[in-house]
């Protein structure tokens, strides 16, 4: 059988392909789509857009947060040790020792710690990225568990919102904003129930300056806060400003517990002109320059910087400010240590006056105790001294009362540390003298 090839039309190869209205939209949708996640996961560098807020949002939830916390602390100091939790077990509003400080005495968390620490984070998460810290870690505490302790959010918003109201817009990028958070200031204080030192705060940081500062006293139901351009108010509207320096009290508050060597120091400076008092929870001092019951507010040990931000933001906002006990302003950059060593002065007026008179008796204070650690025959002794001379070192040259060859005489009783527990104790002494007589590195000036 013959089969005949018949050539096939060209023109019969081509495919039609019609595309629906409806698929032309549906592709440019998702195309879309795709090149945004593109730009998201790719471009973006974290992985995560840019997130645009206004302030004030952010500021009306801190508010909101901090008010929540302390209606919880108040409610768990109702109960008392009545209502117990599996840690908190052994002494009255379930405390515990969570670690010691640089002084060595023991550091508290009670429930109502936890409590409100879990009902401010809960709030301030609502935004996302929003960078939170805060004295407490994540709570142990279920929403379940927590839920008793919530107050209405409406009528707590209500309480606040016509003063919030009032606060001027500004957008911000998220990323550049950082809240730091005191879920319950005065935690000794509040185990001896001594609570009108008690505080909840809150303070919002944009570039590491404390711009925005709120403290609650929830068994007072008084809530003040700053913020930068806008000035200081309370709760209930009321506009703050400094008390006339001739009627503020003169005292210097000082901590209960973290007292150090202040008193002598303010003695020195001021003579019978200041009265000290001492007071719990460093928000509680900060209220004190606030209202002009205090001029000063001193303290010459370490402090966390979710005790003093909130503060410093409102002391900057009267015109005051916090300074570091070697006259810099605090600062809060995100690669910085939490603990500030170096202490504080606070005032509403004059920081610098105010440092430059402390400054110079801590210098002859600090004198005679290097002195005293130079003489010792005591490795830990003389390398204190050094240690104490290298912080002069990088004070101003015009403030430093002694020169110092410091690295290489470190560098020396460092290595003298290191020989003395096998050192029989008469080339012990000759290794503190030697060190002694070779640098001769304290020259008073």
């Amino acid at each position: 059988m013959k089969i005949d090839y018949q050539p096939i039309n060209s023109e019969d190869t081509k495919m039609q392909v019609k595309i629906h209205p409806k698929n032309t939209f549906t592709i440019i949708m998702v195309l879309g789509f795709l090149y945004l996640a593109y730009l998201i996961f790719f471009e973006s560098g974290d992985g995560m857009p840019e997130i645009d807020v206004d302030l004030k949002d952010v500021i009306s939830y801190a508010v909101l947060a901090i008010e929540m916390g302390g209606h919880a602390v108040m409610k768990v100091h109702e109960e008392k040790c009545f209502l117990r939790h599996e840690k908190f077990e052994f002494a009255p509003l379930n405390a515990a020792a969570k670690g010691l400080t640089d002084e060595g005495k023991e550091e508290l968390l009670t429930r109502a710690d936890l409590i409100s620490n879990h009902l401010i984070l809960d709030i301030l998460q609502r935004f996302p990225q929003l960078k939170i810290v805060s004295e407490e870690k994540a709570s142990e505490f279920s929403d379940r568990e927590v839920e008793p302790y919530r107050s209405d959010n409406y009528a707590v918003w209500q309480s606040v919102k016509e003063i919030l109201d009032k606060i001027p817009s500004r957008r911000l990028q998220l990323s550049d904003v950082r809240v730091f958070v005191d879920p319950l200031d005065a935690t000794q204080e509040f185990t001896e129930g001594l609570t009108e030192y008690v505080t909840v705060m809150a303070c919002i940081v944009v570039d590491a300056e404390p711009i925005f500062g709120a403290i609650y006293r929830p068994f007072f139901n008084e809530t003040i806060f700053g913020l930068q351009g806008f000035g200081v108010v309370t709760s209930d509207g009321k506009k703050i400003s400094p008390v006339d320096e001739g009627k503020t009290d003169k005292k210097v508050v000082v901590s209960r517990s973290h007292a150090g060597k202040v008193k002598e120091i303010v003695e020195k400076v001021y003579g019978d002109k200041m009265t000290i008092e001492a007071a719990g929870g460093s928000g509680y001092k900060t209220l004190r320059l606030v209202n002009g019951t205090a001029e000063l507010y001193l303290h010459t040990t370490a402090i966390k910087k979710w005790d003093t931000c909130a503060g410093d933001a409102i002391l900057r906002t009267m015109g005051g400010a916090m300074l570091d006990l070697e006259g810099s302003p605090l600062r809060y950059f995100t690669q910085d240590p939490i603990l500030n060593k170096k202490g504080l002065l606070g005032t509403v007026r004059n920081p610098y006056t105010y440092f430059r008179k402390f400054q110079g008796v801590q210098l002859l204070y600090e004198w005679k105790y290097v002195r005293q650690l130079f003489r010792s025959r005591r490795v830990s002794d003389v390398k204190e001294c050094v240690v104490i001379l290298s912080t002069w070192m990088s004070r101003c040259n015009e403030h430093t009362p002694v020169a110092i060859s410091c690295s290489h005489v470190l560098l020396q009783a460092v290595y003298a540390d290191l020989l003395a527990e096998e050192m029989p104790d008469s080339e012990k002494y000759m290794a503190i003298e030697n060190l002694r007589s070779k640098h001769g590195y304290a020259i008073v000036r």
